[in-house]
């Protein structure tokens, strides 16, 4: 049996059985169990959400309330919340709320699955607390969290394969507390950084792209970050890339406040087909796609720069910036000279 875990609000409920549904449709010969981590959701909304596992004999949901493990950390931390959810939180008390699982794997409600995912839940991990893929954007981001410079691969949050017997071994949970003592709410990306300041590399299983494809990164983007692979930040090569994108398992439509969400009607990638195809299959079909909520004028200015926010061009200059900030590879180098004359 494999073990899936949700966390949603009731504002990404549609989008949650988006992704169950695309499970449940291409794992039809594998017992699924998914928990749902309903933060803030009405039994009514729950039951439209959890229909979508009506026509599925070898699926079972179950939705339970993270409140009771999520507020002693939210009283304690001080953390900041995700786009109004702090959900994510969940992994450190994960071992908490599955005390007897042996293996969970997390993914974020704006994610497709487009394959069997038996060969991810089987992933080797000897040691490692979690199986995770690499973080592109900020390889072409000129804003990036500070754990992003501290650790040689950065990886991704939404798809988290969890050896909850590791985590308990290493205590994940304790370990992450300590980062959320030591941070608290200063952590841009919350949740995800947390993780990756908190799990040194010999604790993560790297997984390959395929298991989680950036949906809001062009190719020609995608060809840029594969060219800034270096010994101290290796990225991918051309040839994985291309491999992974023969064979897609999960697709992550991946972005926070720009139109880069299929279900906003300015989305404009060739992976909005596939949420479609999906969303058809849930009780949201006959709903309109709704625009972006735009709300002032830097939020138009936004809307405009994301057409480029992907491109080459955006990516050198986040390319100097980094540089300027102490991550690149004439940095290192620099560095390596200074230390030679010591």
């Amino acid at each position: 049996m494999i073990n899936l875990l949700y966390g949603t609000n009731a504002g990404y409920c549609e989008q949650t059985a988006v992704s169950m549904r695309s499970v449940f449709e291409n794992n039809p010969n594998m017992e699924i169990h998914v928990y749902v981590l309903c933060e803030n959701v009405s039994d009514t909304l729950q039951q439209k959400m959890c229909s979508v596992a009506d026509d599925f004999s070898n699926v079972q949901i179950t939705c339970l309330n993270p409140e009771p493990f999520l507020q002693p950390l939210t009283e304690t931390y001080h953390m900041n919340n995700w786009r109004g959810s702090s959900v994510q939180y969940i992994y450190a008390c994960i071992c908490d709320v599955f005390p007897k699982l042996d293996r969970i794997l997390w993914l974020d409600g704006d994610i497709i699955c487009c394959g069997s995912l038996q060969e991810l839940w089987k992933t080797p991990m000897p040691e490692a607390c979690v199986a995770a893929g690499l973080d592109c954007t900020p390889f072409l981001a000129l804003h990036v969290d500070k754990p992003f410079y501290n650790t040689p691969f950065y990886f991704n949050a939404g798809v988290l394969l969890f050896d909850l017997e590791n985590c308990r071994r290493h205590e994940l949970q304790q370990r992450c507390r300590n980062i959320l003592r030591g941070y608290g709410g200063k952590l841009e990306f919350c949740d995800q950084s947390m993780l990756n300041l908190a799990l040194p590399p010999e604790l993560v299983q790297r997984i390959s792209l395929r298991w989680n494809y950036p949906a809001g990164v062009s190719r020609v983007a995608m060809n840029f970050v594969s060219r800034r692979d270096t010994a101290g930040k290796q990225t991918f090569s051309v040839e994985e890339l291309n491999n992974s994108l023969a064979d897609l398992r999960l697709i992550h439509y991946i972005g926070g406040s720009l139109p880069t969400k299929p279900w906003f009607a300015e989305y404009r990638s060739p992976f909005r087909v596939d949420y479609f195809k999906y969303r058809t299959q849930t009780p949201w079909k006959e709903e309109p796609v709704c625009p972006w909520p735009k709300k002032d004028l830097a939020d138009s200015f936004v809307t405009a720069f994301s057409k480029t926010w992907d491109t080459p061009g955006m990516g050198y200059l986040a390319k100097g910036w980094q540089a300027l900030r102490g991550w690149g590879p004439n940095v290192k180098m620099e560095l390596r000279k200074k230390d030679s004359k010591k």
